[in-house]
This record gives C-alpha cells, structure tokens and sequence, in this order.
C-alpha cells in the first residue's frame, strides 16, 4: 500500500471496525421500539409546531429563540477521530503524516454538522419569515454553512490548545461572539451583518493564535474519543447489556454532598455505592442535561401557550419518561464485577439499591420538568394542562420503578 494512502485507509478500517461492533446493539435498539417513539415524538413536535405558526404571540422572542438554536448547532463541532491511547507509540512518529489521517474526520463533522444545521434552519424558517426579518431565510443558507466552516476551524484551534484554561476561554469567547453575530444576521440588514460577523471572525482568529498550541493535539482526541465511546455506550445499555469501556469520574460538588447523608454501615454499602456512581460519572450528568433542557423547552412553550398549554405538557412528559429510562441504567454498573463475588454482600442489597437510587433520581428529574412546564401554562390561564404536566411526570416515576423492579427480578432469574 502505498505510504500516502495507508493512513487514510486506517481510519476507514477503523471505521468500518466501529459500524460492525455497534450494528448488533443497533438492532437491539431498533427491537425496543424506540424508533417508534421518537416517530411519534417527532410526529407531536411537528404537529404542535404548525398548530403554533398558525398564531404566533405578537411578542413571541422569534429573535432570541433562533439565536439560541443556531447558535448552538453553529458552536458545538464534535470530531470523530477513532483515536486510542496506544497510537500515542504507534503514530505519535509519523504526526507530521496526520494530516491525511484527519481530512476524512474533519470532512465527515463539517458535513453532519451542516446537515443538523440546515435542517433545523428549514425548521425555523417559517417562524422567521413570519417575524418581518430584513433578510430572506434563503440569502442567510450560505452566510450560515460559512459560519460552520469557521466554527470547525476555531473549534480545531481550541484543541490545540496546550493549557485547559486558555481552551476554556477561547471557546467561551467563540460562543459570545458566534451569538452576537448569528443575532446581527436575524435583525440586521445582510451587509451589516455581514460586516460584524467578519471582524467577529478575525477577533476569534486573532486571540486563539496567543496561546501555546500542540502541534498536533492527540491527548485530546483521545480524550474526546473515549467520552464519544462511552456516550454510545450509555445510550446502547437502555435496550441491551454491552461490555463497559470504563467511565471518567468527575467531582460535582454540588451533587456528591448527598453521599455524606448515607450511613457507612454494611447495609448501605450499595446504596452508598450506586448514589456515588450516579452522581460522579457521566449519567449524571445525562440526567442534569435532560432536566435542564427539557426544563427550558416545556417552560418556553408552556409560556408560548401552544396547543393551549398542552404542548409544553408534552414535552416535559418526553423528556421524564426519558430520564427515567436513563436513570434505571444505574442497575448495570457493578453488575459484573468481579469483586462481588468476593464480598459478602447480598445480592438482593444490590438490587434494591438499585432500584432506590434510580427512583430518587427520576422523580429529582420528573418534578421540575412538570413544574418548568405547569407554572408558565399556569400564569397564563390553562390550569388543566399545567396540572397534567406536573402529574404526569410524577405518575411516570413509580411506573418507571415498577418497569426496573421487573426488569431486576428478571434478571436475577437469569443469573
């Protein structure tokens, strides 16, 4: 194989790697009937979004709503680089050949990237287009797909970047100025926008040539693999049992406080254990981002008062019924280690802490999704829907205990 090729065709390999080792959780999920859900999900949204255009709110913030969005879709640029630790010794030495090994990656995260955004820009533009904008939702398509080019290329800098801090604030600074500037093409004439967008650009470029870079970054990549890795995985454990690729713990202060609560005792020892688990690694931090967005989207529509309050029910009873679906996965971790068998522990504690810690969890997340989404549909007037936001989001919390309670017994009879 010819030299300037086979870096290329490592990542392909690599690739085609990664799609057979997921295609049999694939099909797990597609079993599930998850698929199924989010058509009918999605069939709801849709449907509660044309009902919403037919009377949009005079004072509805069409601005701000599509600032947010764009420029969420316009910040985040993930890259899939299939990476691992050991390339440290086997590839660290052609790094100056990387270049070729990393096209397909940056090629492949501008177009999915893209493809999100415009996707969500055909969403929006209706609403757009009726808030009297000075630029036709057409003209800003390329203006947009320009802004993602240099979004990936920013975000590509920031990897570089030697020092955490100066990483941290070059992509805060990149997120201010991508808002500003996304904001200015939605109220501002095009050339006006334009104009700032470019020396909002040059600004970026200027500050992320000051900090020390790598130049070629691979602990983080290889960071950021290991995070893509284990994301898939969390989502693939909610319909199968997959092999673990290990978890980063991280501290959450604001969290782990509730340990100390817990007695040492050797009946607490896996309740003390799963409320740690959940609380330092990433499925709490799944169900934090679940409950905040969910939180901010039922609030935003309740207050909209689409579907007379009953589209921001909806959404919060979405986004509980999936919080408790990731908060019942608490129940495989530990379930294979080794060190069970070591312990003379009953197996029956571990269930049952299982199933506590999880019921906690989703009932943290079931309230105030239903409080996010009643209390605005609430002030405005629609009390029956606001009630139902909020009841059913709890309602959902002992079904989902009683579906992991079967689901532990199942598998102890499987054990």
């Amino acid at each position: 194989m010819p030299m300037e090729h086979d870096l290329e065709a490592l990542r392909r390999a690599r690739a085609e790697d990664w799609r057979k080792a997921v295609a049999p959780y694939v099909r797990d999920m597609a079993r599930s009937g998850f698929p199924s859900f989010v058509v009918l999900a999605v069939l709801v949204a849709l449907s509660s979004y044309t009902a919403f255009l037919e009377e949009v709110p005079p004072d509805f913030p069409t601005a701000a709503v599509g600032t947010a969005l764009m420029a969420l879709l316009l910040v985040r640029s993930p890259l899939r680089t299939y990476l691992r630790p050991a390339d440290a010794v086997f590839l660290m030495p052609r790094e100056h050949e990387m270049r070729r090994y990393m096209k397909a990656a940056w090629r492949n995260g501008y177009v999915a990237g893209s493809a999100l955004l415009l996707a969500a820009w055909l969403l929006f533009a209706p609403l757009y287009g009726k808030s009297g904008a000075p630029t036709g939702a057409a003209a800003l398509i390329p203006v947009l797909l320009a802004l993602k080019a240099l979004e990936d290329a920013g975000a590509w800098q920031e990897r570089r970047m030697a020092r955490g801090y100066a990483r941290l604030l070059c992509r805060l600074l990149r997120a201010a100025l991508t808002v500003a500037a996304v904001y200015a093409l939605l109220v501002q004439p095009l050339l006006a926008a334009l104009g700032f967008a470019a020396a909002a650009a040059a600004l970026q470029a200027a500050v992320c040539r000051l900090p020390v870079r790598h130049r070629f970054p691979w602990q983080r990549l290889f960071d950021e693999e290991a995070e893509t890795r284990r994301r898939y995985e969390r989502f693939f454990r909610s319909f199968t049992d997959i092999p673990a690729e290990g978890a980063a713990p991280a501290r959450r202060p604001y969290l782990a406080w509730i340990a100390g609560y817990i007695g040492h005792g050797r009946d607490h020892t896996y309740l003390l254990l799963y409320t740690l688990t959940l609380v330092r690694t990433d499925l709490g931090g799944m169900l934090i981002r679940l409950t905040a967005v969910g939180g901010l989207a039922g609030a935003v529509v309740g207050k909209a008062g689409v579907l007379a309050g009953w589209a921001g029910a909806m959404i919060a009873w979405l986004f509980a019924l999936a919080a408790g679906v990731q908060a019942g996965t608490v129940r495989d971790a530990h379930r294979h280690t080794v060190w069970r068998h070591l312990y003379p522990l009953p197996e029956a504690g571990r269930r049952r802490a299982a199933l506590r810690v999880a019921t906690v969890a989703h009932f943290a997340c079931a309230a105030p999704l239903g409080l996010a989404a009643g209390l605005p549909a609430a002030f405005a007037g629609h009390w029956v829907p606001a009630a139902a936001a909020l009841a059913g989001c709890l309602t959902l919390v002992p079904a989902m205990a009683l579906r992991l309670r079967r689901s532990l017994a199942r598998e102890t009879t499987g054990d």
